[in-house]
């Protein structure tokens, strides 16, 4: 930069920070420059140069500070990371706003280009990355090379020891002894409410077949657990010789070569091909005694990110994402689980820990190889607004979790309590983990889920509370079960109002549109609207331990079941309050008589329950 040229931005910054007409607003471009001072006419290039000017004026705040984002896709190299010193002061907010009529994207992928034809139908480039689990072509999420598990397989192995020989012998096809990186084949399993990955670790001739040793701990845990055990694999994935089919892709991680199938109409030569390469897209991470806060993102899209932890550890998967880990493991009934059901979440592309009073207004999660958004300990009073979730390999949105700072939190500001997620669309999520929900809230107190559309999910829409009674006060009524706290944990007074939940259960069983475990005191699920949902039970969901929550109002039909208790041994129903609700009566027509009310009744009914939003 020439002399002349510093100095005249130097004037600009010093100008524009002066003038209180400007000083609280900057632009951010993909075609800016951070040497510039940040104006409409001369933006930033990157969010990060943005945060960092911000940074510097939040202490002396007499107005909001507006970062506006300009149209594009804001390639981010690293995540961006708010702490305490990017927090709105003396009463106003630092906001990041689309700019009106702009769609700016925080986007954590990279353009794979330079794609030749490889035979077969297939085409290839060099990977400049080193891993991911997702490929975009012209936006649309590809599918990584996937083929069915060959019939006739048995189990081998002995499964009392965590790191022993385990697998399973195949007769016949002898040619997976030659699969190229054996060690990054995984199995996929499909059981019941769960969807299980394991890792293969190497496939040698044997015989007339092959035998196929699997990858420790993760095929022990996966195995071993409680529920539902991996037996035998449903699928194969992420083999270059099951790459058969159009929109499947393949990575050689070893030759840094990424292979794809095109579909029909797509051309290699002009594609938008996009590999997701960050985990984490935004983190707003304080501590306790500084958190974030009164901070808002508005109108701005999240995308093209991944999370990697399966390609190494796999998926033991438990419930709803929730995985079981080695170092807290206990034994029971022959089965292992986590003590206290302390079990490990999978990762979200945005995160708030320790942070209040952050908003999310009409915001868009898309194209995501993780759950879309974390709401953490330590986090209360922030809000998740008008925003639309949609192609997210895991969960939507997860609200507190399961750990022992989330059951018996050691101090009381770590309880994540008052959040609020209202009028979202969070359809086509769960897309690549089938135990996916659209919204999780764990241990949580206060946590508001309203007026939401909720549809075409594989598994349970709002699931609300963790435990199955066993950290309840008391305890439940597992055996063996020594442990047992003697004060409650923070779950309660959460509301699940007013939601429309549809289409949902789709693929797995055992969940519904609403699902809920353990002791909640003062919660209430009310005036919900819930029907054509596919699998059992698929309605009003009280699992184990569920107890003290008013269930009221609601308008289930096409499901299995409107209404189900799973009151295993710890008899709570009767401290749960189900009144005036209307259950397997559809709009229109008495779909079930002998409980109907006929249909002028219902829309009566149900239009009462709408003015009440």
């Amino acid at each position: 930069m020439s002399k002349t040229r510093f100095l005249s931005v130097i004037l600009a910054t010093c100008c524009l920070l002066a003038s209180g007409a400007h000083a609280a607003e900057f632009y951010v471009s993909p075609l800016g420059d951070d040497a510039n001072p940040g104006t409409r006419a001369a933006p930033f290039k990157t969010v990060q140069k943005a945060r960092e000017t911000v940074r510097g004026l939040v202490r002396d705040m007499d107005a909001d500070i507006v970062v506006y984002l300009e149209d594009g896709t804001h390639v981010l190299s690293v995540p961006l990371s708010l702490c305490n010193m990017d927090s709105g002061q003396n009463g106003h907010t630092v906001v990041y706003r689309a700019v009106a009529g702009a769609q700016p994207v925080l986007g954590g992928g990279v353009q794979v280009t330079s794609w030749q034809p490889d035979g077969h139908g297939r085409w290839k480039a060099r990977a400049t990355f080193a891993d991911t689990r997702q490929l975009y072509v012209n936006g649309i999420r590809a599918r990584r090379a996937r083929g069915p598990f060959p019939g006739g397989a048995e189990r081998y192995g002995d499964l009392t020891f965590i790191d022993g020989d385990a697998g399973y012998v195949l007769p016949g096809h002898v040619e997976m002894a030659q699969w190229r990186n054996q060690g990054d084949i995984e199995f996929g399993y499909l059981s019941s409410w769960s969807h299980m990955i394991c890792k293969v670790k190497t496939i040698t001739h044997e015989d007339t077949g092959v035998r196929i040793a699997m990858q420790q701990p993760n095929y022990f845990l996966a195995a071993r657990k409680e529920g539902r055990q991996a037996e035998i694999p449903d699928y194969i994935e992420n083999a270059l010789e099951v790459l058969d089919e159009p929109g499947e892709w393949y990575l050689d991680k070893p030759a840094r070569t990424l292979y794809y199938i095109p579909r029909q109409g797509e051309d290699m030569a002009t594609a938008v091909v996009v590999a997701p390469v960050l985990e984490t897209l935004l983190e707003v991470a304080g501590t306790l005694d500084w958190p974030v806060h009164d901070v808002r993102f508005e109108g701005i899209t999240f995308a093209d990110a991944t999370w990697l932890r399966p390609n190494s550890h796999g998926h033991p998967d438990v419930q709803a994402n929730f995985l079981i880990i080695p170092t807290n493991m206990s034994y029971r009934l022959g089965t292992v689980h986590n003590v206290h059901n302390e079990n490990i979440r999978m990762a979200a592309n945005v995160v708030l820990s320790r942070a209040h009073d952050v908003a999310f207004e009409r915001c868009t999660f898309t194209r995501l190889g993780g759950a879309g958004l974390d709401i953490l300990l330590g986090c209360h009073d922030n809000v998740v607004n008008g925003c639309h979730f949609h192609d997210v390999s895991g969960s939507a949105i997860q609200v507190g979790g399961v750990g022992r700072d989330d059951h018996h939190p050691t101090d009381p500001r770590m309880v994540v309590k008052d959040n609020r997620v209202s009028n979202c669309y969070i359809h086509h999520i769960g897309v690549e983990y089938e135990d996916s929900v659209a919204v999780f809230a764990g241990y949580t107190d206060g946590t508001v889920i309203a007026h939401n559309e909720i549809a075409h999910l594989p598994y349970t829409g709002i699931s609300v509370g963790w435990g199955w009674g066993e950290e309840d006060a008391g305890g439940g009524a597992y055996e063996g079960v020594p442990y047992k706290y003697a004060t409650p944990t923070p779950a309660g007074n959460n509301r699940i109002e007013y939601n429309h939940i549809h289409h949902v259960m789709r693929s797995r069983n055992d969940g519904g549109g609403v699902y809920t475990l353990s002791n909640q005191p003062g919660t209430v699920i009310r005036g919900n609207h819930i029907h054509d949902n596919t699998n059992s039970p698929g309605g009003i969901y009280l699992d184990e331990g569920s107890g003290y929550i008013e269930v009221t109002g609601n308008c289930v039909y096409n499901v299995h079941r409107a209404m189900n208790y799973n009151n295993r041994a710890q008899d709570r129903t009767e401290t749960c309050n189900e009144h005036d609700n209307f259950f397997d009566v559809g709009p229109g027509e008495e779909t079930f008589p002998e409980k109907a009310i006929g249909a002028a009744g219902l829309e009566a009914a149900y239009a009462d329950l709408l003015a009440q939003r």
